[in-house]
C-alpha cells in the first residue's frame, strides 16, 4: 500500500504494530467552499487543469532523490525545509485530459522523524486548525480531511523500521531518513452529466457488489477515487440510497452502472467486455471476481474496473456471461488456477 501511495517511493518497510492511526481532522464545507481546496489554490497547486495541459507547461523531469521521472510544479508555493518541491507522479494509466488529483513533496528540519512531523503540522495547523499526531503501522501521521480531498503528513522513524533493509535514495540523500513526505489528495470526480443523470435515475439493478469490496455509504461520498480511474468515477451526489453496493443499467442499456467504493457509469460504446478470474483454494483461500474492460483516453490499450467478487471460484461467471449478453460484448472465463 505504501509503495503505490507514493508511487514506488517506499521508504524501508518494517514491522506492524497494532496501531491503525489517529482520526483525522475533519474540515467542515461552507458556504465559501472546501477548506483543502482553498488551501491547495493558496498553494497554486494546478489540480483544476487537465494533465496533459500541466504537463506541457511544465515538463517532465528526472527527480534526484527517488531517481523516478516526475512533473515539478514550479509555480508552486515553496513548503518549508523542503527537499523536494511539489511534484505529480507519471503513469501510462493516468488520464491526460482530466486533472490530477496527488501532488507530494518532502521537508526536512531536523534529524528527527517525530519532530519534523511535529514542525510541519504546527505549520498546516497555523493555516487551517490543528490535527491529531499519531503512529500507524511503522509510521507517523498526521491527516485533514474535508470532503473527498485530504491533506496527509507522513514519516518513518528509522526505529521502526526493520533492520537489514536498504534504500538507494537514503545513500543518495541520508535526510530522507526522517523526512516529512506531504500527500494532497485532491478528490477530483467528475460531475455527472445530464444524460448520466438520467441513466442514473432510470437504474435498474441486476446484481449486489459482494461486501467485501464496497463501503458504507457514508464513506463512499467522502472517498477519493483512484486517480487511474477518474475517467469513470462520478460525483455521487444523493443518488447513494438506490445505487449504493449495485451493479446494473438504465433500460436502454445506454450505460453500464455500478457502486463499489465509487459511483462509476462507463458508457455503453466504452464497455470492451468483461472478465472472469478463477482461484482454487491453495494458500489463498480462493474464490472468483469479474471486472469490465473499459476504453480509455489513456496511452493503453483498455483498463479493468472491478465489479465483485465471490468466494465460489464460479460464483461470479453467470453474472458476467449475464452482462456480456446483455451489452453485447464478450467475457472471458479464465481458467482455474490456484491461489497462491
Amino acid at each position: 500500500m505504501l509503495k503505490w501511495l507514493f508511487g514506488g517511493r517506499d521508504p524501508v518497510s518494517g514491522p506492524a504494530s497494532d496501531s491503525t492511526g489517529p482520526l483525522p481532522a475533519r474540515l467542515p464545507i461552507g458556504a465559501d467552499g472546501n477548506p483543502l481546496h482553498r488551501l491547495f489554490d493558496a498553494w497554486h497547486l494546478p489540480w483544476r487543469e487537465p494533465r496533459e495541459q500541466v504537463e506541457a507547461r511544465e515538463g517532465i523531469r528526472r527527480d534526484s532523490l527517488y531517481d523516478d521521472d516526475v512533473m515539478f510544479v514550479r509555480d508552486a508555493a515553496v513548503p518549508p525545509g523542503v527537499l523536494q518541491p511539489w511534484n505529480a507522479g507519471i503513469f501510462e494509466r493516468f488520464a491526460p485530459t482530466l486533472p490530477i488529483t496527488r501532488f507530494t513533496a518532502i521537508a526536512w528540519f531536523y534529524g528527527d522523524a517525530a519532530s519534523n512531523l511535529r514542525h510541519m503540522a504546527a505549520d498546516i495547523a497555523a493555516l487551517i486548525g490543528p490535527a491529531p499526531i499519531g503512529p500507524e503501522y511503522n509510521t507517523d501521521v498526521c491527516r485533514w480531511e474535508a470532503g473527498a480531498a485530504g491533506l496527509q503528513l507522513m514519516t518513518w522513524p528509522p526505529e521502526r523500521q526493520s533492520h537489514g533493509l536498504t534504500n538507494n535514495a537514503f545513500d543518495r540523500e541520508p535526510r530522507l531518513r526522517t523526512a516529512v513526505h506531504l500527500t494532497v489528495t485532491t478528490g477530483f470526480r467528475l460531475p455527472l452529466s445530464l444524460r448520466e443523470d438520467a441513466w442514473v435515475r432510470a437504474f435498474q439493478p441486476v446484481a449486489l457488489v459482494n461486501m467485501q469490496r464496497t463501503l458504507p455509504l457514508d464513506r463512499i461520498a467522502v472517498t477519493a477515487p483512484s486517480e487511474t480511474e477518474i475517467e469513470y468515477a462520478r460525483d455521487p451526489g444523493d443518488h447513494l440510497p438506490h445505487i449504493g453496493n449495485r451493479i446494473g443499467y438504465p433500460p436502454d442499456v445506454a450505460a453500464l452502472i455500478f457502486c463499489t467504493d465509487q459511483l462509476f457509469i462507463v458508457p455503453r460504446e466504452d464497455v470492451l467486455g468483461f472478465a472472469v478470474t478463477r482461484m482454487r483454494r491453495a494458500k489463498g483461500a480462493g474464490g472468483s471476481y469479474l471486472q469490465v474492460r473499459c476504453r480509455t483516453p489513456c496511452p493503453v490499450a483498455d483498463k479493468t474496473l472491478f465489479l465483485t467478487q465471490s468466494p465460489d471460484p464460479d460464483g461470479v461467471t453467470a453474472l458476467g456471461r449475464s452482462l456480456a449478453a446483455t451489452f453485447d460484448r464478450p467475457c472471458e472465463v479464465g481458467p482455474l488456477h490456484d491461489d497462491i
